[in-house]
C-alpha cells in the first residue's frame, strides 16, 4: 500500500510539471521534445513514473538527462486497457453474460472476438453473438487498475534524500510546421513581405508556456504525412510601427533553425500562426512568359511571374525557408485583392526566386509552325510567335522555346539568348495595345 501511495504522488508531481517544454519542430511531421523535470528523491532506491506523453511518441527515443543519481532501468508501457484485451486474458475463469431479454447467465469464458461470445455453461457450450449481448462482466479481484494513457518509468538508485532536476528528452510524430508569405503589390515595382509560421500540434497533448523552435532544411527522415489540425488561432498582423521581434534565426550545421523569442501555449489539435519577418519594402521585376517547345502550337493568356532577389538592398538578405506564398495587390479606397498563389523553396542570403501568380488576361500568345520539313537526317522548322498585349500599359515579355537534340538557330527577326544546351530566350518588351510577332528556324541534323 505504501508503495501504490508513493506511486499516486509521484504522478500528480509530474503532471503539475508538464509545461516550459521546448519544442524544436521539423517539417517531417516531427518534434524534439525537451520537458523539464524535477524530484524529491530519497535515500538508495526510488520508483519513478511519468505519463504525460503524447499520442505520436516514437517510443524508442525518450532518455532521462538528470544529475545526481544512477538510473538503473527504463521502461515505457503502453498497455492501455481495451475490453476484448481485458476479457481474453479472462477465458478458462468465470464471467457473467446478460443477453437481450433473458435473465444473467454464468459460465467459463471460452473464447472471445468481435462477432461472439462462447462459454461453457451447466446446461452445454454457449455461443452469443455480440449485437444480442447488453453486457458482459466479472467479480475477478486483485486485478491492476485499467491504464489508459502510456507512461515512462525509472529505476533511480541515490547516494542521498535529495531534490534533482533535469529534462526527459523524446521525439514524437503529429507535429509540423509551414511558412506562409504574404506579398502584398503595391505596384508593377514595389511592395510589401510578411512572413508567418503557421505550427500545428496535431497530438491529444496541450503544452503551456512552450519554448518553441522550428528548422528548415530538408533532413534524412522517414517522410510523414503532414497532420490536419482541428482548429486554429493566429497571432493577428499589427501595424508596422508595433512590430515586435517574435523570432530569431541561427545556424543549425546544414540547416537553419527559427526561434520563437516568446513563450507560447500550443494546445492539442491546434495550430498557430506566428509573425517571422515583416512586413519588409521589398522590389520584383514583373514579366509575362509564354514557353514552348519544337513543335507545338497553341494560343493562351501568358503566365504572370515576379522575380524577387534575397539581398539587403532588396529589403531582404535573410534566410527565407520554402513555403506557399500569398499573393495580392493593393489599390488605394479598394484595399487588398487576392490575384494568386505559388509555392517557393527555400532561398538563401543573394540568391533569388521567381513566383508564378497565374494567366493574364490581356496578354495573349499565339505560336504557329509556318512550315516543317524533315528528312532522313535533318529536321528543319519555321516558327511564328505573336504575342498581344491589350492592357493599358507597357509590359515585359519573355519567350521560353525548348529545342532538343543538336540544332542551330537561323533567319532570327530578334536577337535571343542562349539558356542552356535545350533552351533559348526572346526578351522582349510591348507597349500599351502593341502586338509584335517574332520568328525564327530552327535546323537539327544527325548522323
Amino acid at each position: 500500500m505504501k508503495k501504490i501511495l508513493l506511486l499516486v504522488l509521484f504522478f500528480n508531481y509530474l503532471v503539475s510539471q508538464s509545461e516550459d517544454a521546448t519544442l524544436t519542430i521539423y517539417k517531417d511531421g516531427t518534434a524534439l521534445i525537451k520537458q523539464p523535470v524535477g524530484w524529491s528523491v530519497p535515500l538508495g532506491l526510488s520508483y519513478i513514473t511519468w505519463n504525460s506523453l503524447p499520442n505520436g511518441i516514437d517510443r524508442d527515443t525518450p532518455f532521462l538527462n538528470i544529475r545526481g543519481v544512477d538510473i538503473l532501468s527504463q521502461r515505457f508501457n503502453n498497455n492501455i486497457f481495451k475490453g476484448n484485451d481485458f476479457f481474453n486474458g479472462l477465458r478458462g475463469q468465470l464471467v457473467q453474460v446478460k443477453p437481450k431479454s433473458s435473465k444473467l447467465i454464468k459460465g467459463t469464458l471460452l473464447e472471445i472476438s468481435s462477432n461472439s461470445i462462447t462459454l461453457d455453461h451447466s446446461s452445454g457450450i454457449i455461443s452469443f453473438n455480440r449485437s444480442e449481448i447488453e453486457f458482459l462482466g466479472s467479480k475477478i479481484e486483485n486485478t491492476d487498475s485499467p491504464i489508459f494513457t502510456p507512461f515512462l518509468s525509472w529505476d533511480l538508485k541515490s547516494k542521498s534524500a535529495q531534490d534533482v532536476e533535469g529534462e526527459l528528452v523524446y521525439k514524437s510524430n503529429n507535429f509540423t510546421w509551414t511558412t506562409v508569405y504574404r506579398l502584398i503589390m503595391q505596384n508593377e515595382e514595389k511592395g510589401e513581405l510578411i512572413a508567418e509560421a503557421v505550427i500545428s500540434n496535431a497530438s491529444d497533448m496541450s503544452f503551456e508556456t512552450a519554448k518553441i523552435q522550428l528548422v528548415e532544411g530538408n533532413l534524412n527522415k522517414v517522410k510523414i504525412k503532414a497532420p490536419t489540425p482541428e482548429r486554429m488561432s493566429r497571432t493577428f498582423a499589427v501595424s508596422k510601427s508595433e512590430v515586435p521581434s517574435l523570432m530569431s534565426s541561427d545556424a543549425l550545421g546544414d540547416y537553419y533553425i527559427y526561434s520563437l523569442n516568446n513563450e507560447h501555449d500550443l494546445g492539442a489539435k491546434e495550430n498557430i500562426t506566428i509573425r517571422m519577418y515583416g512586413p519588409l519594402d521589398i522590389g520584383y521585376t514583373k514579366k509575362y512568359v509564354f514557353e514552348n517547345s519544337e513543335r507545338r502550337q497553341k494560343e493562351e493568356p501568358l503566365e504572370v511571374q515576379l522575380s524577387m532577389n534575397n539581398t539587403e538592398s532588396n529589403g531582404l538578405g535573410i534566410s527565407l525557408p520554402g513555403g506557399k506564398v500569398e499573393m495580392y495587390s493593393f489599390k488605394q479606397g479598394r484595399g487588398l485583392e487576392y490575384i494568386g498563389a505559388d509555392n517557393m523553396g527555400q532561398v538563401p542570403k543573394g540568391q533569388s526566386t521567381t513566383l508564378t501568380s497565374g494567366r493574364a488576361f490581356d496578354v495573349i500568345g499565339n505560336r504557329k509552325v509556318l512550315n516543317y520539313d524533315r528528312q532522313r537526317k535533318s529536321e528543319e522548322a519555321v516558327i511564328e510567335i505573336r504575342v498581344t498585349n491589350a492592357r493599358n500599359e507597357d509590359v515585359d515579355v519573355l519567350l521560353i522555346e525548348h529545342i532538343n537534340g543538336d540544332w542551330v538557330i537561323k533567319d532570327e527577326s530578334l536577337n535571343y539568348q542562349k539558356k542552356d544546351a535545350s533552351t533559348i530566350q526572346f526578351p522582349l518588351t510591348l507597349n500599351a495595345g502593341e502586338t509584335q510577332s517574332v520568328y525564327y528556324t530552327y535546323r537539327k541534323e544527325w548522323k
